[in-house]
């Protein structure tokens, strides 16, 4: 009774310093000066496709460098387990269920982005690669200055991946029309979205870069137990383990290297010390599309000891990197194993660094300037919530260490509780054993699930 009843005092505390940090923001760059920020979002990479997450064999010195040169989190979570879902808490700092109209169909209704508000606060916006945000990609949608998804026109509004030519890497293009962004705006702020393709479906490098893997073999002690399940489906569907991460490898390591090029461009124009880089992936790897035969084979994404990948809201499919770079204010070579963070937390930190007054009750995340800056861990005084564009579906929610899933009203399924800290691997429900915590938690993601519309507007996801 004594710990909940600090616990509640802690969340009221902390709920009212944080209103009182968004209702009187200050910039923090030092000198006066407006940080650049430059938003790098990979596709369907896993959280562990990279070295500096526990990758045994990929290649990501540039990304790697990110986290080398700054802070590194662990317990950072996308806001869904597709595309545009993760797309939408990023931008809007909303829970993508709570939208009755599907963000791919209808955008964003009158919702504020992070786009719209800093370009009313003077920043050159661009957005290149990936859209899968709405129906309009036009220049001046969400307050964007500059639009280019490389999708042929038919196929824009979802912006899919195609299969392409360049020897760089199916990305490289992407970022030669980010790098040209920053050149133009150089001497002043400026906010970039740059959402690649890799390692979305269909993963199929040209052949000189899958060259670079020619003597790559696969230990399979290297890797979790989930991860074995991909190795048996592929050999099951005729397939070659070895080929197949050859080729799932040669397609990260050619965005690590357009990362490099674009890190070396803020470098070249003076712009590194006043510019934040960050690095996240939309969701997990898909873990469950291997036995499907053909290139689906070559989807050899890692999520390391996570259950679940891409369309579940296992750790595997919402837990991803988040790696920040800020020189002289984010710290070097730290990782944070504490904090708690979610994509619905990007705008509310970034207005809070960037001197962007704006109403915490407005939007579903926290600032976590405190966490980025190393000065504290982030506790978080809101739940995260999630649940797919079905009022059918099962919903979750996470708060303090613990996982609760509430299973579909029409489908069959049970409660399921998890302590995430002691369990990230969610291997032991303790829905029957602290009930105690279920009878704390429940209510609160039963009165989100009745909050959330009751129908939808839908369109694909991917």
């Amino acid at each position: 009774m004594i710990e909940n009843s600090i616990l509640g005092i802690m969340r009221v505390l902390g709920g009212f310093v944080a209103s009182l940090i968004l209702a009187y923001p200050m910039a923090l760059a030092g000198d006066g000066t407006q940080p650049n920020i430059v938003f790098l979002l990979a596709d369907d990479l896993g959280g562990s496709d990279l070295r500096c997450y526990g990758h045994p064999y990929s290649r990501t010195p540039n990304i790697d460098s990110l986290a080398r040169d700054g802070t590194r989190f662990t317990q950072f979570y996308a806001t869904g387990a597709t595309c545009c879902p993760a797309r939408t808490g990023l931008m809007t700092s909303r829970f993508p269920a709570t939208f009755a109209v599907y963000p791919e169909a209808g955008g964003f209704a009158k919702h504020l982005t992070i786009t719209e508000l800093l370009e009313k606060h003077g920043y050159a916006t661009g957005h290149f690669g990936k859209w899968h945000i709405g129906p309009n990609e036009s220049p001046g949608t969400y307050g964007i200055h500059e639009i280019n998804s490389r999708a042929g026109n038919r196929r824009s509004r979802l912006s899919r991946p195609v299969r392409r030519s360049d020897p760089r890497g199916r990305d490289a293009g992407v970022y030669d029309d980010a790098i040209a962004f920053i050149e133009r705006h150089k001497d002043t702020p400026f906010y970039v979205n740059v959402w690649g393709h890799i390692s979305h479906h269909p993963v199929d490098p040209v052949e000189p870069l899958v060259e670079r893997w020619r003597d790559l073999t696969v230990k399979q002690r290297d890797f979790s137990p989930p991860m074995q399940d991909k190795f048996k489906a592929i050999r099951k569907a005729g397939g070659d383990v070895d080929d197949a991460m050859r080729r799932y490898l040669a397609d990260v390591e050619s965005l690590d290297d357009s990362v490099g090029r674009l890190l070396a461009k803020l470098d070249a124009l003076g712009l590194r010390e006043n510019t934040i880089v960050v690095f996240n992936t939309d969701q997990g790897a898909a873990m469950n599309e291997t036995d499907r035969g053909g290139d689906r084979m070559t989807l050899m994404g890692y999520n390391g000891p996570f259950r679940g990948g891409k369309h579940t809201h296992l750790e595997g499919g919402i837990r991803v990197p988040w790696i920040i770079r800020w020189p002289g204010h984010v710290p070097a070579g730290r990782v944070d194993h504490e904090s708690v963070l979610s994509g619905v937390d990007w705008l509310p930190t970034l207005c809070r660094i960037t001197g962007i007054t704006i109403r915490a009750a407005d939007f579903h995340g926290e600032d976590t300037s405190a966490a980025w800056l190393g000065k504290a861990p982030h506790v978080r005084t809101k739940p995260l919530f999630w649940r797919t564009s079905n009022p059918n579906a099962e919903s979750f929610m996470r708060a303090d260490r613990w996982k609760l899933l509430l299973p579909s009203r029409t489908w069959a399924g049970s409660l399921e509780l998890y302590d995430i800290v002691a369990d990230p691997t969610e291997s032991t429900n303790l829905a029957n054993t602290r009930p105690e915590v279920v009878k704390r938690l429940a209510p609160h993601l039963t009165a989100w699930v009745n909050s959330l519309p009751t129908s939808y507007i839908k369109d694909k996801e991917e």
